[in-house]
């Protein structure tokens, strides 16, 4: 009796937990909300990496590279999500170097973002 309370118990779970998950797997993103989100998220990391160049304080330059950060993550789609993480390690880096102040990181970091990101809309754009 034990044994069969428990499947009972182990079914309902695993039926709540499908359920819970199915609409945040259907979510589909447009074309153009999908090459929107790129170019937007290379325009917020050019604006971090001038803010540094431009000689901003740290604090002004992990704000911009928190707002990249924010932005890169409306890049939904499933072709490019991995080179979308290696790209966002990258802001993530930059967004830590800001906060301690290595600003020459930060900067190395953002130009390593930049061009993968770059890198990721031409391939985009090419496919679509």
């Amino acid at each position: 009796m034990m044994s069969c309370k428990k499947f009972i118990t182990f079914s309902i779970a695993i039926s709540l937990i499908s359920a819970l998950s199915f609409p945040v797997s259907a979510a589909t993103f447009s074309h153009e909300e999908v090459r929107a989100a790129l170019e937007s998220t290379i325009s917020k990391v050019k604006a971090s990496i001038s803010a540094v160049e431009n000689g901003a304080d740290k604090e002004t330059v992990a704000e911009l590279v928190s707002h990249a950060k924010q932005q890169q993550k409306d890049i939904e789609n499933n072709d490019l999500e991995v080179k979308r993480q290696h790209a966002g390690k990258r802001l993530n880096t930059a967004w830590k170097a800001a906060r301690g102040g290595d600003l020459q990181l930060a900067g190395e970091s953002l130009k390593d973002a930049l061009s993968r990101y770059e890198e990721m809309h031409t391939l985009y754009i090419s496919s679509h």
